[in-house]
């Protein structure tokens, strides 16, 4: 009793913890409300509890917790945990039922937990591997809103309470790897469906590893980390799109529509990989003006809508002999690449009829745009006068005849300026065909 004291117990009861301040005179900073149930054995000595000496102390049996019922202002919403059954051994703890919900998400655990006494006496990170499942997981669930004391200049000095905007923090004593399976997932205004995969939790930073679900009526597949570890929130991510529906992802993903505007416009399927990496803002979703990265982009229709794009229907006004409606998207590949609020976009060819169409430049997420789109026009689509040239002249080569015309594309998508150079190649064809005929009269005469 006077040196090391040595302590061998077993405890075997039950607590309601709703009564613990009845019994006892203790202050909880949160009240407390559930059924614990124990039946364990123990065995220490003093000094391991004192000096965090947790591999001194030996616990075997069994706890369980039911109608818990927890809440703090670190947290959003109640946690209530319907159940919760631990099986302890020596150096590991078995989670062999968890059962628990906050706001509207809700989610079942199994799994194990390394080192629980060294997380509870002496700041240990918890270590473990879990399973877990759930119906339905919202994000918005787990973020907490700040509040910070501004001090305000007036006749009376007051402080004033300002709530911050909503942050996520991956708690900094995780370190675990979660193999995860939920039927849907609420991210923002997206329902992920059949979200499956591993998410490693280290350093404030979590690794998704094969995290696949479905969406958009395809399927996304996604690996790379998030990290909250600085003061602003970052990721680097490899995405897989397939089978995209192209009007509905447009529609509903910021990043997309900032990625390719003029997609809006196709009726489709779209198959893609981005690699992107960049910043997360305080709704935790990607800060546009810091993403860089690259995407290759295959897409999968034949169809076009140009009735809700300003874009394709100046094109058409200026190019009166093409029905833009009517492009041949099969097999189109694009490459992008972007940085610092701006995306470039590698030369690539779309055709109508027998007119290849390259298209190539770049655009701002603020959606001005620096484009310009080279047709190789045959002689034949370019007027009544050209078309009279090359009827006198009659001969093959001439037929074949293509000009190539420049549509300089500026403006923003919703109010593009439009150049071509249209006039001119047009003019400069005809001299070229009065040429072809005056050499021919010539070459006529001379025989």
């Amino acid at each position: 009793l006077t040196k090391n004291m040595l302590v061998a117990a077993k405890l075997d009861g039950v607590l309601n913890l709703a009564n613990i301040t009845k019994a006892y005179p203790v202050e909880l900073e949160n009240e407390l409300s559930g059924i614990l149930k124990a039946n364990v054995s123990t065995s220490f000595d003093m000094d391991a509890i004192e000096t965090n000496a947790y591999q001194r102390i030996k616990n075997v049996g069994s706890v369980s917790l039911s109608n818990f019922v927890f809440s703090s202002d670190d947290i959003l919403n109640l946690i209530q945990i319907n159940k919760a059954d631990l099986t302890f051994k020596p150096g590991t703890v078995s989670l062999n039922n968890f059962d628990a919900q906050t706001g509207k998400s809700d989610f079942t655990a199994t799994g194990t937990i390394n080192n629980l006494l060294g997380f509870m006496l002496s700041d240990k990170n918890l270590e473990g591997n879990f399973n877990l499942n759930s119906n339905t997981f919202a994000l918005s669930d787990f973020m907490s809103e700040d509040t910070s004391t501004t001090t305000t200049e007036s006749s009376t000095k007051t402080n004033e309470n300002t709530a911050a905007a909503e942050s996520l923090k991956i708690p900094a004593f995780l370190d675990c790897t979660i193999t995860a399976n939920a039927k849907t997932v609420i991210y923002d205004n997206l329902n992920l469906k059949n979200v499956k995969g591993q998410l490693v939790i280290k350093d404030q930073t979590a690794s998704l590893k094969n995290m696949t679900t479905d969406i958009f009526n395809g399927q996304l597949g996604i690996s790379g980390n998030v990290s909250t570890k600085s003061a602003k929130p970052s990721f680097d991510m490899k995405l897989g799109m397939q089978n995209f529906d192209i009007s509905q992802s447009f529609k509903d993903l910021e990043m997309l529509k900032a990625l390719a505007p003029i997609a809006q416009v196709l009726q489709g399927k779209l198959n893609s990989t981005i690699d992107i990496s960049g910043f997360l803002d305080e709704s935790f979703s990607p800060d546009l003006t810091t993403m860089s990265g690259s995407a290759l982009a295959e897409i999968l229709t034949d169809k076009v809508d140009t009735s809700n794009s300003p874009l394709l229907t100046s094109l058409d006004s200026k190019l009166d002999f093409i029905d833009f409606s009517k492009l041949d998207l099969k097999d189109i590949k694009t490459n992008l690449t972007f940085e610092n609020g701006s995306v470039s976009v590698k030369p690539f060819t779309i055709n109508y009829k027998d007119i290849p169409i390259e298209v190539s430049g770049s655009h701002s997420f603020s959606n001005t745009m620096n484009y310009s789109a080279v047709l190789q026009v045959p002689a034949k689509y370019l007027g009544s006068e050209v078309n009279r040239l090359i009827g006198k002249i009659n001969d093959n080569e001439v037929n074949k005849l293509t000009v190539p015309v420049t549509a300089n594309i500026g403006g923003t998508f919703a109010s593009p300026s439009i150049k071509t150079d249209l006039t001119s190649g047009v003019t400069n064809l005809t001299k070229q065909l009065v040429e072809i005929e005056k050499q021919k009269l010539v070459g006529k005469g001379k025989d």
